[in-house]
């Protein structure tokens, strides 16, 4: 046998020691088992016949329109949301509620939070402010689900997490982050799912 052919059949071997051990890893975790599709997960805006279509966007709609389609996907609380922000001096940045009055009083105990509304998400789609929404509803429910997947396998993560998904019969979107070194996968619902 030749020494390309020992480094074949090396090869064989080591593939065949993988997808055994595979195979056992699936076990333990209980993925070899044919399973029923989750319940909350059938709800999908996306594939579920029974739902009423998105109205149809594009570049020419106007912003009205894109608000709408906004609001139709990403369902969250509208009595407040949260704004990027950014310290120039220290290098941090983060998310904080909105309030009336802005940043100087954001602390203070009589702080009023400013509701969602159509102009911040305008603003938002123009790119003129980054609005962030608090999905978590009254009594522990949700419409939106959104996986962060960051670090260098961010991409094969979330293409794991998709396959899963798809796997289960619902529909994700994923999307790059701002920083261009992770993405976000997001899974819409069209009735309230249990957080």
């Amino acid at each position: 046998m030749s020494a390309g052919n020992d480094e074949v059949e090396s090869l064989k071997k080591q593939l065949a020691l993988l997808t055994a051990e595979n195979d056992r890893l699936k076990d333990l975790l209980g993925l070899n088992e044919p399973r029923e599709p989750v319940r909350a997960m059938e709800a999908t805006l996306f594939g579920d016949e029974t739902v009423d279509p998105l109205p149809e966007v594009d570049q020419g709609s106007s912003g009205d329109e894109k608000v709408a389609l906004f609001q139709e996907l990403f369902v969250g609380r509208s009595d407040v949301h949260a704004l990027r922000w950014e310290n120039d001096r220290s290098g941090k940045s983060g998310w904080s509620p909105a309030v009336v009055g802005g940043w100087a009083n954001s602390r203070k105990p009589n702080r009023q939070y400013v509701p969602l509304s159509a102009a911040a998400i305008q603003s938002h789609l123009a790119g003129e402010v980054h609005v962030g929404l608090y999905p978590l509803l009254k009594g522990d429910a949700c419409r939106i689900l959104a996986c962060d997947f960051d670090g260098s396998t961010w991409a094969l993560d979330a293409r794991a997490f998709l396959d899963a998904a798809n796997l289960f019969g619902f529909s994700a979107s994923l999307e790059r982050s701002r920083s261009g070194d992770g993405g976000h996968v997001w899974v819409f619902f069209s009735d309230l799912v249990a957080a």
